[in-house]
């Protein structure tokens, strides 16, 4: 395919792709290697400068969510590069509707000269060739859902053959080096796994126990395995109570393998569902034990209780008040008085200090009542000082309106809005898979009503946060009830949280006792030593 319509030098990004399915195949012809000296000889050939190569080694063609492609579209968002070059088009991608988007659509757009080597399909040069690309998009596709349809097939056989065939390993086991689908015991995690059951069994916490191995200095389950972290945080070398309790959960202990607990909802789309424990792929004594059956199944039985009380408070500023130093929400927990050992005093303290403990942030605490009086008293102060002026109506209006009280719901309306969108795609996708014969009748009509069920529920909770906006929005610019909330408002002696949450944005407590009230009208945080 040699081109001499044009004088231009165009600098071309090579894609190369490799799946592990064709990676499994060991085709000589396909592997990177040979896709990129294809590539290189083709641009030498043909007056083409090689920016760069852009290699995702091990992705499927199933969906464009790949590092080196979302690269290739920035550079070519950049104007990095202006041409793009495959071996064939399959190595762009199998999923017809996308590829088809990015050949005819994106590339154009963005005045990207695309070719597909082995098709003999240049975009610079039509050949007619571009009528067939749209059946061999749709033959990818199918090559696609075939590969898919029969990995899975692969997967539960092995999985019924008690063979661990997923990617993260239970914490206390690792992969033999004979056979990398079975497991065997850690020798350094096994003993801390075996500790967490004993001090369950002892009555700790699994917040207590995870100070207790944090203290002990050792590294949670994702630091061990050495797991490449998004974000290194000062909590990253702090074991959590969650991590305690999915190991005090998982049956792998017991020798148990669970596997086959989650399917997707359609082969295009990346949303999981919990299958009913009925269809999990269940082998019983096919892992070493690392805990008895007797102690598993007493630290997790139903009676097992502790003699803690656990009962709801609302109380009057919860949720607006934050730590001053790590900016955590604060928690409420009801102490015993140091002069009564009956008397039951509700403070606040900082959300991180009692999670982690270990010096990751001090505990920060207030008493409620105190803070109830204070900020109250403050509030009252302000808003009688411009009762009797105009500044009130201004800043009623400047305050409550700009800052977006409504900003909350707004986005929670955009959020369920958004799910309505992936949900209808989804059925759309589900649709094709039983004209495609990818799934069954019944699996078609168990998805799909699980499917329109979130879409009933999306659809109530859209229809009623539009109405509560719509009041809110009436509340808020409305003269008469302005006037008449004002009014109540400095009258009333039990305040309503709502009508705190139109005044206030958050309230701070720092570790020397100070506290900050900021308000959501434009005056100056208010500080309390």
């Amino acid at each position: 395919m040699n081109n001499c319509l044009t004088d231009k030098t165009y600098k071309a990004g090579g894609y190369l792709r490799l799946s592990i399915e064709d990676d499994n195949k060991n085709n000589e012809s396909i592997s990177i290697k040979n896709q990129r000296a294809f590539i290189k000889d083709f641009a030498l050939k043909n007056n083409i400068e090689i920016y760069d190569y852009y290699v995702d080694d091990g992705y499927s063609g199933g969906n464009f969510d790949r590092p080196a492609f979302r690269q290739l579209i920035n550079d070519i968002e950049n104007g990095v590069i202006d041409c793009v070059i495959t071996k064939d088009m399959s190595r762009l991608g199998r999923e017809f509707i996308e590829t088809g988007n990015y050949v005819f659509k994106y590339f154009p757009e963005h005045n990207i000269r695309y070719i597909a080597i082995l098709d003999n399909y240049d975009s610079l040069t039509p050949n007619g060739v571009e009528d067939i690309i749209p059946f061999k998009a749709v033959i990818n596709d199918m090559y696609l859902k075939d590969i898919s349809k029969k990995i899975k097939s692969v997967r539960h056989d092995m999985m019924k053959k008690g063979e661990f065939v997923g990617s993260s390993v239970p914490f206390g086991y690792k992969r033999s080096e004979e056979n990398s689908k079975l497991l065997v015991i850690d020798e350094y995690a096994a003993p801390i796994v075996q500790k967490i059951f004993e001090l369950k069994d002892r009555g700790q916490s699994e917040g207590r126990i995870a100070r207790i191995l944090t203290k002990e200095g050792i590294q949670p389950p994702d630091v061990y395995r050495g797991k490449k972290m998004k974000k290194v945080t000062i909590t990253t070398n702090i074991w959590k109570a969650s991590s305690v309790k999915h190991i005090l959960e998982n049956e792998a202990y017991i020798g148990t393998l669970i596997q086959g607990k989650y399917e997707r909802v359609s082969l295009k789309s990346k949303k999981k569902r919990l299958l009913p424990r009925s269809k999990w792929i269940i082998k019983k004594g096919v892992l070493p034990q690392i805990i008895s059956p007797e102690i598993f199944e007493r630290v997790n039985s139903p009676k097992r209780g502790t003699d803690i009380r656990h009962r709801k408070y609302d109380y009057l500023l919860k949720g607006f008040v934050v730590c001053g130093d790590c900016g955590k929400t604060m928690l409420v927990r009801r102490v015993k008085g140091q002069k009564s050992s009956t008397k039951i005093t509700p403070i606040y303290l900082c959300r991180t200090y009692a999670t982690y403990r270990n010096h990751v942030c001090t505990m920060h605490y207030y008493r409620e009542e105190d803070l109830n009086d204070l900020v109250l008293k403050e509030i009252r102060t302000i808003l009688i000082k411009y009762s009797n002026n105009e500044s009130l109506e201004k800043k009623y209006e400047t305050s409550l309106c700009n800052f977006n009280v409504l900003s909350k719901y707004e986005n929670a309306l955009n959020n369920y809005q958004s799910k309505m969108i992936t949900i209808d795609k989804a059925i759309s996708n589900l649709y094709k898979d039983r004209a495609n014969n990818i799934i069954s009748k019944d699996e078609f009509f168990g998805i799909k009503r699980d499917l329109e069920q979130d879409r009933e529920k999306c659809e109530e909770k859209i229809a009623d946060l539009k109405i509560f906006i719509r009041k809110l929005k009436n509340i808020l610019t409305d003269e008469k009830t302005k006037r008449k909330y004002i009014s109540e408002f400095l009258k009333t002696k039990n305040f309503d949280k709502e009508v705190l949450r139109t005044l206030i944005h958050r309230i701070e407590i720092h570790e020397d006792k100070t506290v900050k009230i900021f308000f959501n009208f434009n005056i100056n945080e208010v500080n309390y030593g």
